[in-house]
């Protein structure tokens, strides 16, 4: 998973330590399409923290089959556990070790990996995308396949809202064509998030710690010929 940290201040959930973008292999998106109590975790937890205990209750279902669903999104990648300390500064009660389970970051973006002999690619397509919707308190999913939430016609301030989306685009030379306010702000998160992993990849050096690697060149260091 890579992540990059940008500053997005004014809500509740950055009093922790959330990551503002979180780009996930495109499997991450298939494990968590490959059942739908993945999505409706995904849309409880974009109200706030809950444990395992509080989702199940919610959800209707046995403990232990919440949890497997919960620990596979945290393996792949879109949620985590709230530290000792984050937990003390939003307040919550840590009777009985209570663990409590946030999204990992406020947008995801999908990547692949294309690889040859010739060498390999980093593609982040824009059709694969998600982000945490702090208005509506849900988690807004999209990818060529699925959409979680049509905005358009459910929700009463949608033109309102699209029309701010369009503005912001403009304050940041990105032209937006989508008349849905979901579609219209995945693609201005998507093109802005794609500008900063452009400076964070051309600004900063990719370092590789690999024990393979290291391996081999002990061992050639020692190569008698």
């Amino acid at each position: 998973m890579i992540r990059i940290n940008t500053t997005a201040a004014g809500l509740d959930m950055l009093r922790i330590n959330m990551k503002s973008v979180a780009v996930l292999p495109i499997e991450s998106f298939d494990a968590l399409l490959s059942n739908n109590v993945r999505v409706s975790i995904m849309d409880m937890l974009s109200r706030g923290p809950m444990t395992v205990t509080s989702l199940s209750q919610e959800l209707g279902m046995l403990k232990g089959v919440v949890h497997r669903h919960v620990k596979a999104l945290e393996d792949f990648g879109w949620i985590r556990q709230l530290s000792d300390d984050e937990v003390k500064v939003i307040g919550l009660s840590r009777e009985a070790n209570r663990i409590y389970y946030v999204p990992t970051a406020m947008v995801y973006l999908g990547f692949k990996l294309e690889v040859n002999e010739h060498g390999m690619k980093i593609v982040i397509p824009t059709n694969y995308g998600a982000f945490i919707d702090m208005r509506g308190h849900k988690f807004i999913l999209m990818t060529p396949t699925y959409s979680s939430h049509d905005c358009k016609s459910s929700c009463p301030s949608h033109e309102a809202c699209l029309d701010w989306i369009k503005r912001t685009g403009k304050q940041f030379h990105v032209s937006i064509d989508y008349d849905d306010a979901s579609r219209a702000l995945m693609y201005l998160y998507t093109q802005l998030i794609l500008r900063e992993f452009k400076i964070n990849m051309v600004n900063n050096v990719i370092m590789l710690d690999s024990p393979r690697l290291n391996s081999i060149f002990i061992k050639h260091s020692n190569l008698a010929l």
